[in-house]
């Protein structure tokens, strides 16, 4: 009895999945962040472990299923090279890149879906009850008293309803086999993605359960299962959106302690109740099946009907001309407004037909929202929808690498009922949900995703370990990953250093604007900010001649920052006050401010394009 405890134990600790489980859970849990903070980190941890992997296990089969996932990092690489805003292309490859390793992760892991779907479980279940924990005792995520929408601890409500729809199906096959912790982990998601307000949770939700629920041998069970953990959810919500101290922006900390602490009662007794209702199954007899399928076919019918009722006035909403944001309140779970999303994707299809074959570069629709945004109001980083996303950024070459990387990996996966199929709809789930949001911008979201497709494409092979060779040119490559990560992570770091010495130590600004342009060229914000610093020099020096000079380096600093990147609306902006206000040239300023009006006609300080037209009108202006 004692050695085969012990070679238990032993071959647990040569297994991969302890240190994968730790490498998702950090992405889970660090990865919140949609700029570059936790990427370099988590991309070095991920580019490890695959390497460690790599040379300690034999290859799996299924490699080439990444291949189109690599191909397309690749190519978002390549867009560098034309991109209206390349440092944030290459901030884009990065993230691709982490994507990428995360996937190779887990195909290198040994392909364990049982496994893999237990651990999962539980760091989805510790997401879970993280963020409702921030509800409950408020000092844990003090920014809710601002916005209330349930977002900790990925940073953004609708990437957190995705994590919920991706766990559903994991705990709907978990609560085969361990039917009190599988209920509670559907209880505690479905709560969590109500009170995200998100309505591509929601929806998507409902997909990956019907597919479940269709794929699955154990639709009975899982029925019983959403019963169980669906109708204490509903109470809970029920009580929950009718204390202002969870669902309303701009409370007090005392109405969320008193509300918080009544919530937090609600949800333990409501989850002791769907652990108490978990003891009960539907007997799996012809006329309970019947009756069942009898009840969904009512259920789906009236879904069918109310949703064909009014989908020609929700459409019409849907594409109507957005002024304003929805509000974040519960309200908003049943308003048909696209809360711009209609109008951005019309943005990134006249992006796109600039330049249909490449696009205007990865991760670059900030500039083209500016340019044809007809708000000032709808300024977006993203238009909200991967696929059109990727289009508008990459072009058709881009969008087909990003529709083969997530078809060819869905085929690939098995999807057997069980833990592979549970596992498998993670990223239908991914894909759907990001028909509607941006969610490659979260690793949070797409690297466990990614790992989880990388673990059902690949299989084992029984191929001998790589050779030293082979060994040392993958590390040479990881070494190349993890210096691309962290010279984007440095460049911004140093940048954010010379931001906050602006007007403190001008000379720190200069010096680390300069190590930040050496490390990241392709940054415009060190420019503007040496600019700033110039000119605080030259205002407090006397000699004419100095104050000349530093003037004259403050225009080279502007003029630069226009060629570095030519599309940047801010950077012509300040050229354009600098040549009016310091150097007295409307000329110049007036060739500036036309190009900015040009970039982002709808930003108000656009009014000093009227000012000038008509100083150079008049004939008289100077320079």
């Amino acid at each position: 009895m004692v050695p085969s405890k012990r070679m238990r134990l032993a071959r647990e600790l040569r297994s991969p999945l302890a240190p994968v489980l730790a490498l998702t859970g950090a992405a889970l849990f660090f990865g919140h962040d949609p700029g570059d903070t936790s990427v370099p980190w988590l991309g070095l941890a991920a580019a490890g472990l695959a390497l460690v992997l790599f040379a300690t296990q034999s290859p799996p089969s299924g490699l080439l299923a990444l291949v189109p996932l690599a191909a397309l990092v690749a190519w978002c690489a390549v867009s560098i090279d034309w991109s209206v805003e390349p440092d944030r292309s290459w901030s884009y490859t990065n993230r691709g890149l982490v994507f990428l390793a995360f996937a190779v992760v887990g195909a290198l892991m040994g392909g364990e879906p049982r496994r893999l779907l237990y651990g999962l479980a539980g760091l989805l279940g510790a997401v879970c009850v993280w963020a409702l924990a921030g509800k409950a005792i408020p000092w844990l995520y003090e920014d809710y008293g601002r916005i209330a929408r349930l977002r900790s601890p990925v940073g953004y409500w609708n990437a957190l309803a995705l994590l919920g729809d991706i766990a559903l199906p994991i705990g709907l096959c978990l609560a085969t086999r361990a039917r009190a912790a599988g209920t509670l982990l559907v209880f505690g998601w479905l709560v969590a993605i109500g009170l995200t307000y998100s309505r591509g949770g929601v929806a998507v939700a409902v997909a990956v359960v019907a597919l479940w629920m269709a794929f699955s041998r154990a639709w009975l069970e899982s029925l019983a299962t959403l019963f169980a953990a669906g109708l204490p959810a509903a109470g809970t919500l029920a009580v929950a959106f009718s204390l202002s101290g969870l669902t309303s922006d701009g409370q007090s900390h005392t109405v969320r302690v008193h509300d918080g602490a009544v919530f937090g009662v609600v949800l333990l007794l409501d989850a002791g109740l769907a652990a108490g209702l978990s003891r009960f199954q539907l007997p799996d007899t012809p006329g309970v099946r019947r009756a069942c399928l009898v009840v969904i076919a009512l259920v789906v019918a009236v879904g069918v009907g109310a949703g064909a009722a009014k989908a020609p006035s929700a459409w019409r909403s849907f594409t109507a001309s957005t002024s304003s944001e929805l509000t974040n309140s519960p309200s908003r779970l049943i308003d048909s407004g696209s809360n711009f999303r209609w109008t951005w994707w019309k943005q990134a299809w006249s992006g796109w037909k600039a330049d249909p074959i490449r696009g205007s570069g990865a991760g670059s629709f900030a500039v083209t929202n500016l340019r044809y945004r007809s708000s000032y109001l709808d300024q977006a980083s993203e238009p909200h929808d991967l696929p059109i996303q990727f289009l508008s950024e990459t072009g058709v070459i881009g969008l087909g690498l990003f529709l083969a990387a997530i078809g060819w990996l869905v085929a690939v996966g098995r999807r057997r009922p069980g833990p592979q199929l549970a596992l498998a709809l993670a990223l239908p789930a991914y894909f759907l949900h990001g028909l509607l949001d941006f969610d490659w911008d979260f690793v949070a979201v797409s690297a466990p995703v990614f790992l989880i497709a990388g673990a059902l494409a690949a299989r084992p092979s029984g191929r001998p370990r790589p050779r030293l060779f082979t060994v040392l040119t993958a590390s040479g490559v990881g070494l190349a990953v993890v210096g691309s990560l962290f010279a984007v992570w440095l460049g911004n770091r140093w940048d954010g250093q010379a931001a906050s010495a602006v007007g403190v130590d001008n000379a720190r600004v200069i010096t680390l604007a300069k190590r930040a342009r050496s490390i990241d060229p392709f940054l415009v914000d060190p420019l503007l900010q040496s600019a700033l610093a110039e000119s605080a020099i030259a205002a407090g020096t006397k000699s004419p001649l100095a104050k000349k000079e530093a003037y004259g380096e403050v225009l080279g600093y502007y003029e630069k920052a226009t060629q570095v990147q030519p599309f940047d609306a801010l950077a012509w902006y300040e050229l354009a006050t600098f040549n009016y206000t310091v150097r007295d040239c409307p000329q110049a300023a007036y060739t500036a401010i036309n190009r900015f009006t040009t970039l982002d006609p709808q930003d108000p300080k656009t009014s000093l394009y009227a000012t000038l037209l008509k100083l150079v009108n008049s004939g008289h202006a100077r320079c």
